[in-house]
């Protein structure tokens, strides 16, 4: 009997994993050797992002879960590398959006498609022959365009800019695991589960999705970065975003560099500063900072794990 309570209780650990629900387990009473069944608290799925995205937040989240809003409907306008998303309990209903059209074709696919997907990059090595190849042929099928940009991301210079193969002496994008990649997308398959991809702008995203239980996270394109995979934003752009924020029913949190011309426009916000290390080496002795920014009327409480 141990082991079948082993079994299930393994069993019922995935699926709570994958659903994010209240798990039920049994524990064996040591003095009566009756059975009885104790409930836990809901699983975290959380698994690291897939592809490498130039401003990318997994340096942030302990500025930014913290200050996650009860809610029901979890919307990400700028879905970039989906580090926030990956790392918080899953919500009633989520929602990505990205105005990158390959990026979200390698989403909806990971989503809807993954074995096919696994099965075009399984017998793909890194190499620089086949890097410039796909450059050359970014595919036929939307599965062949996610596959190729997604070996692309993978092995370029830190996701910043495709068309340079990342290799150096060191190591460098080229030499990472491809049995790493592979298992990254099947986790992420996993957590897509019934998250909605929209390939939307921005404006049209929260018009659709804004309601008084949602939560929008924004990381916003950047004033005067040089991404490579976006453009950067103006400072005309971040005043037109902050009056839309003006207008939600919603409640949000928004990430951007940090300027004197933003601290103004978000004066009456509370904002956290972030040094970070600057540049794609991430060197030391050159660091910039970013700015964490909540409306002060927003709600603090944990973030609501309805499934």
């Amino acid at each position: 009997m141990g082991g079948l309570l082993k079994k299930h209780d393994l069993e019922d650990r995935k699926e709570g994993a994958r659903e994010g629900k209240t798990r039920t387990r049994g524990t064996r009473d040591h003095f009566s050797g009756s059975i009885r069944c104790v409930k836990s608290k809901p699983a975290v799925y959380t698994v690291k992002p897939a592809i490498t995205w130039p401003g990318g937040k997994t340096r942030l989240l302990k500025q930014i879960l913290p200050n996650i809003p009860s809610h029901n409907c979890y919307v990400e306008p700028f879905a970039g590398g989906l580090a926030v998303l990956l790392a918080k309990p899953r919500s009633k209903f989520e929602v990505l959006n990205d105005l990158n059209g390959d990026l979200v074709t390698f989403y909806r696919c990971v989503r809807f498609h993954s074995d096919t997907l696994l099965t075009e990059l399984e017998f793909v090595l890194n190499s620089r022959k086949e890097f410039f190849d796909f450059a050359d042929q970014p595919g036929l099928t939307d599965i062949q365009r996610a596959a190729r940009w997604f070996f692309r991301n993978r092995n370029c210079f830190r996701g910043a800019n495709l068309g340079t193969f990342g290799t150096s002496p060191e190591g460098g994008a080229s030499s990472g695991s491809r049995s790493s990649r592979l298992e990254s997308i099947r986790q992420l398959n996993v957590r897509l589960d019934r998250v909605v991809v929209e390939n939307l702008d921005w404006q049209r995203c929260m018009d659709l999705y804004d309601r008084r239980e949602t939560f929008f996270f924004c990381d916003p394109p950047y004033t005067g970065c040089q991404a490579g995979m976006y453009a950067a934003w103006t400072i005309a752009d971040v005043q037109r975003f902050r009056e839309r924020l003006d207008r939600l029913k919603g409640k949000w949190i928004v990430t951007l560099n940090d300027a004197p011309e933003i601290r103004r426009i978000f004066s009456d916000c509370s904002v956290s500063v972030i040094e970070r290390a600057k540049g794609i080496t991430q060197a030391k002795e050159k660091t910039y900072r970013e700015l964490v920014i909540i409306p002060r009327q927003a709600e603090r409480s944990p973030e609501r794990r309805d499934s």
